[in-house]
């Protein structure tokens, strides 16, 4: 199927590290994404200047128990977007830079990390995903099922991709974007569907 045909299109894009869009058809939103296993600079770097949204690392709700980072209380929202504490690595500088985020980004992913090893607040948004795309629909768990199904990290860096006009891009500007960096554009209803073909074949 096409719609399949993206999807694993995405995935060869994770597995060298490259960036993909993700759209979602709830929010009418893209992210631009990127796994956080091999982060860069570089793509920190093109993620602010060519998204210019709010750059996240999205994670697994279990490891960001595993460093203590607390949930963020949600008010007067109909949806409960799964935002954490914001972190710096500890010794890295302002923390702001594209170098520094990267550097964190690398000590969150890190088995060796503790708590004591990243300082709140700080200027890496985190987010948590639920344990399945199946579970929960969102950008969130988007990157977090393409960086599995990638065989990598499961964590991933993620940016709204906002157009000149002050709006979010709109479906002409990202097959534009898609095409001037030759990367692939998937929704997050393809991959959720993907995820679950992928668990019953293997089953």
């Amino acid at each position: 199927m096409k719609m399949f045909s993206r999807v694993e299109a995405a995935i060869k894009a994770f597995e060298s590290r490259r960036f993909c869009i993700i759209f979602s058809e709830s929010e009418q939103e893209a992210d631009l994404c990127i796994p956080a296993d091999g982060i860069t600079a570089a793509g920190i770097l093109t993620m602010a200047r060519v998204a210019s949204g709010l750059i996240c690392l999205a994670l697994p709700k279990k490891r960001l128990e595993e460093l203590g980072i607390d949930k963020l209380p949600a008010r007067y929202r109909a949806h409960d977007t799964p935002f954490y504490e914001s972190v710096d690595a500890v010794g890295v500088g302002s923390g702001v830079s594209p170098k520094d985020r990267a550097a964190t980004i690398r000590k969150v992913i890190d088995g060796e990390t503790r708590p004591s090893d990243l300082s709140r607040p700080g200027h890496l948004m985190l987010l948590g995903a639920c344990d399945s795309i199946i579970e929960r629909d969102g950008h969130t768990e988007a990157t977090v099922e393409l960086c599995q199904l990638a065989g990598l990290y499961p964590g991933g860096v993620l940016c709204e991709l906002v157009s000149d006009t002050g709006d979010m891009m709109n479906a002409k500007e990202l097959k534009a974007l898609a095409g001037k960096l030759r990367i692939p554009i998937i929704t997050v209803g393809a991959l959720a569907k993907f995820a679950r073909s992928f668990l019953k074949n293997k089953a």
